[in-house]
């Protein structure tokens, strides 16, 4: 191989292209790459990452970069950060290398012409926006500034969280702008929503959009195209329901109810838009659902059965069916049907109840002691709370002697005794008034008292059904005028209370007013209380100004001394008022300063506090319960008037002082002490003030738990007043729903020192567990009959709290809530508060002439069942089946609810299910769903009665 010689080469020590170029100038901070410390612990791909963030940093803040590089670097950096913003468990690694940098970064935005062109400032806004997400101060709103400076497009591509912080922002400065003075233009932030709604509601993430909609007042978007379809409208309605529980202000519920409606009305779901419709009260919603629903008659009688549960009697349909179907004129039928099936037909005795061999000493057992006035009432109301809606009885309507009970009562007991008949016949009205007519012209010297029973029975009768020929009022108008016995009267005006409850009858009204606005010497208080109250049952939270007027100008006309010997009854023309302002809120503030203000400091207190406590029932709201809290911690005295911290101290120091001198003098007796008695009468509005805790919170479950928790501290600290109302208020949270941890509580207090604390104690077992025969509330009432079998008052109560617990034989219930816990009886409610104002002056009431009062309960009693029907084929009697719907035994889950908001797919919506066959019963927070595939319900909510159809059989041929 030859020798080959080098060729030496001349190779220029310099670009020939880059010979005028000069080396960039880089910003004055020490490069981090260079820091070993800073890269010790780290990946090889981080390192590589680092370095590739911090490079096209460089190029982006070089003094003369060109618009090329500035491209180049945001590219790099906006694909980085995208990409790993995309999916967020922790801060992503691009963000922690970018940190500081981010003034550097914001600098070259600030200087001007640092971008070369406006889309690269754009771009580098993006950028600056996603790492203030965690690199900017607080309170300074970085992330949207330099969004709203940047794209406002493609927001998604940046990540949820992002989209999330960026929506905090949003609400914060939509506040800021629309407080400010003057008020600022949100156009640019209404822009961003209408980009970062469709991308949550495509992302599943409804609950945010509602959020981020209601935040910035635009709730009524959802209403547009595009946004709710047939896929997501479930959650996002159920999302609107709920939310709405947690909301004070009235105008922003209604707000959210109305979007919900017409969610539900576009989907042609209309079940639940009719019970949205209930739920805000709104007869013009209701009458716009029943139309739509016109075409489809089976979902129509559907929405007819959920109108006559509600008691929706206001509204008319020209269909006769569906008209028997909102009044309730078949439920006795069902109710029947429920009986038969369960087995539980049979009439129930007192004694059945009572179960007196199980113990020593009988109390009221008929073989051992003698029979008096007071045993068998008590017997008379527990056999009508047992037997109630069954249409028979082993006392009233036994044979031969039906009419001989009555006879074993005396006075007002024979008012009860007859009464009892509407209790047993409920819902029958062409039964029941054929039944009771017989006892209006009984010719006997106790003959009123009879009469008094009728009409307060044809009144029970017909509560809770709607009777279109309005025998019920003509009747008893008819046999008030007759009369001039003050207790027929009484008992006739609150039959047509008890006939009409959560109906606005106008001929009623027109017949009940005149007694209230009555200002002649012949008027009489107590009779115009029981109108008062009447009125309040019919026009139950509708707000009607007409008669909170009459009401309150009766109040401010009727002299001191009336007014003090007659509070007794006086209190129930104040519940009355404000039970026309049930659930209005803000529209019963007028009212509420009005009544304020009347002359009787104590029936002032008390008027305005029922009155606020009933508008604001079930809202939860929390700045109300701190009010009543208030009311609550104060001490008072025998006049009404708070003691300061001071004043017990100095009285003490006082008695002491007169004591030894009294001692010094030979006399033993020192001043006298403050009656607690006469202070707790003062301070009834206290007693207000605890049940009102309850009722405001009984609508969702936080709110109830922190109530109940005060309760204790009430208990311990609290006055008279206060704690005899405790046991009713922690009775008013659980109605019909037994907690065994209040019931431990409850049990103790059946013992207390106070006769009235005790016997509050034992009526609030009875109604916490109303209809549910609690076993052992049961062996707990017994162990109480047995302890007070010497003492008649807390003996008759514990017969009350018997007979309530297990009322209709355990088909029934009193919770004023149904339909999931989304509707609130109003009517129940009612009857509820007037047997828990009774409670607060039993002496006066339950124990004295006016025990008939227990009957407003009626009121609150529905049947706690699921009963399926179906469409009834061929010729069917419209005597017999008006509504051509017929009962159908199929199979269901019943089990506990699960609450299923925010979740998404379709997750179970119960647990701890059992498989059984209709109709079944329903404890309060059970939930049903089919078990079958052979039909499909009418309604989301299985719940009383419920509708199925046959689903379609799909063409499988090919």
């Amino acid at each position: 191989m030859a020798d080959r010689k080098a060729v030496k080469l001349k190779v220029p020590s310099k670009d020939p292209t880059k010979e005028k170029s000069k080396e960039p100038e880089w910003p004055e901070y020490k490069p981090i790459e260079d820091d070993e410390a800073a890269t010790e612990g780290m990946s090889a791909e981080d390192i590589l990452l680092k370095d590739k963030l911090e490079t096209a940093v460089r190029k982006l803040t070089e003094k003369k970069a060109t618009q090329k590089r500035q491209q180049e670097a945001l590219d790099v950096l906006r694909n980085e950060i995208q990409s790993a913003t995309a999916s967020m468990t922790s801060v992503p690694k691009p963000l922690k290398f970018l940190r500081p940098f981010y003034n550097d970064l914001k600098s070259l935005y600030e200087k001007k012409n640092g971008m070369k062109t406006e889309e690269h400032e754009k771009s580098l806004a993006d950028v600056l926006s996603v790492l203030g997400m965690t690199m900017a101060e607080e309170d300074t709103r970085e992330c949207l500034n330099y969004k709203l400076l940047g794209h406002r497009k493609d927001l998604g591509a940046w990540g949820h969280e992002f989209i999330r912080s960026l929506s905090g922002e949003i609400s914060q400065e939509y506040a800021a702008r629309t407080t400010s003075d003057p008020p600022k233009s949100i156009d640019d932030l209404i822009e961003l929503v209408d980009v970062i709604v469709p991308f949550q509601m495509g992302q599943s993430s409804e609950t945010e959009a509602v959020d981020l909609l209601f935040e910035v007042d635009r709730l009524d978007k959802l209403c547009g195209p595009g946004l709710v379809d047939d896929g997501n409208y479930e959650r996002v309605c159920l999302y609107l329901l709920r939310f709405a529980e947690f909301l004070f202000d009235f105008k922003d519920l209604e707000s959210v109810m109305g979007v919900a409606f017409k969610l539900y009305f576009a989907q042609k779901q209309y079940p639940d838009a009719l019970r949205v419709a209930m739920r805000v009260n709104d007869l013009k919603l209701v009458k716009k659902v029943m139309d739509a629903a016109a075409n489809e008659p089976l979902v129509q009688k559907q929405l007819a059965l959920m109108l006559g549960a509600q008691k929706v009697f206001g509204h008319v349909e020209e269909d006769d069916g569906i008209n028997n179907l909102i009044s309730n004129a078949t439920l006795h039928r069902h109710f029947k049907d429920l009986a038969l099936n369960l087995n539980m037909d049979e009439a129930k005795s007192p004694e059945d109840v009572y179960k007196t061999h199980l113990s020593d000493s009988g109390g009221f057992r008929s073989n051992i002691q003698a029979e008096s006035a007071r045993q068998n009432l008590a017997s008379t109301f527990v056999n009508a709370f047992v037997n109630c809606g069954f249409q028979k009885d082993s006392l009233m309507m036994d044979g031969e002697n039906e009419s001989s009970w009555i006879y074993k009562n005396k006075n007002e007991g024979m008012i009860s005794a007859t009464a009892s008949l509407g209790m047993i016949l409920l819902w029958n009205v062409n039964a029941g008034m054929d039944e009771i007519d017989k006892y209006m012209y009984v010719p006997s010297e106790n003959g009123t008292k009879i009469k008094a029973g009728a009409l307060l029975a044809m009144g029970i009768v017909n509560c809770g059904v709607r009777d279109d020929t309005e025998v019920a009022c003509g009747f008893i108008q008819h046999e008030f005028e007759k009369t001039t016995d003050k207790m027929v009267r009484m008992c006739a005006v609150l039959g047509l209370g008890l006939a009409y409850a959560g109906y606005p009858f106008e001929d009623a009204q027109n017949f009940l007013l005149p007694i209230v606005e009555d200002d002649s010497d012949e008027a009489d208080m107590e009779l115009q209380s029981m109108a008062g109250l009447a009125l309040g049952l019919m026009y139950i939270g509708t707000g009607e100004e007409k008669i909170a007027e009459a009401i309150i100008d009766l109040l401010f006309l009727t002299c001191e001394s009336e007014v003090k010997s007659k509070m007794s009854m006086t209190r129930f023309l104040c519940l009355g008022l404000a039970l026309v302002y049930l659930g209005k809120q803000d529209e019963a503030e007028k009212f509420i300063v009005t009544a304020s203000s009347l002359p009787n400091a104590q029936l002032a207190n008390f008027s305005s506090v029922l009155m606020e406590v009933c508008a604001y029932a079930g809202s939860g709201n929390v700045i109300q319960v701190q009010k009543l809290m208030h009311i609550c911690a104060q001490h008072l005295g025998e006049d009404g008037l708070p003691i300061s911290d001071e004043e017990p101290n100095e009285r003490e120091g006082d008695e002491a002082k007169d004591g030894a001198k009294g001692a010094a003098a030979g006399d033993s007796e020192g001043p006298p002490a403050m009656d607690k008695e006469a202070a707790a009468r003062a301070a009834v509005h206290q007693s207000i003030a605890v049940l009102g805790i309850a009722l405001i919170t009984m609508g969702e479950s936080v709110g109830r738990q922190m109530a109940e928790r005060s309760f204790q501290h009430l208990l311990q600290y609290g006055d008279l007043a206060v704690r005899r109302a405790v046991p009713l208020a922690m009775a008013l949270s659980h109605i019909s729903d037994p907690d065994y941890a209040l019931i431990d509580v409850l049990s103790k207090l059946t013992h207390d020192a106070d006769k009235d604390a005790a016997m509050c104690a034992i009526m609030a077992l009875g109604i916490m567990c109303a209809g549910t025969t609690n076993s052992k509330v049961a062996e707990m009432l017994r162990n109480l009959a047995l302890f007070y079998k010497d003492d008649n008052s807390p003996l008759f109560v514990v017969r009350l709290a018997q007979g309530l617990l297990f009322s209709g034989k355990g088909l029934v219930t009193m919770a004023p809530y149904h339909s999931d816990r989304t509707l609130l009886s109003g009517p129940a409610v009612g009857g509820i508060l007037t047997v828990m104002l009774s409670c607060l002056d039993f002496g006066n009431t339950l124990l004295g002439k006016y025990h008939f009062l227990m009957y407003t309960l009626a009121c609150a009693i529905r049947p706690r069942m699921m009963m399926t029907l179906v469409e009834g084929g061929g010729e069917v009697d419209d005597d017999e089946n008006p509504d051509n719907l017929e009962f159908a035994k199929v199979k269901v889950r019943v089990g506990q609810a699960v609450e299923t908001v925010g979740q998404a797919g379709k997750p179970k919506r119960l647990t701890g299910f059992q498989t059984q066959e209709t109709p079944v019963l329903l404890n309060v927070g059970d939930r049903v769903e089919l078990a079958t595939d052979e039909y499909e319900p009418l309604t989301t909510v299985l719940e009383g009665l419920v509708i199925l159809r046959k689903k379609k059989k799909k063409n499988t041929s090919t």
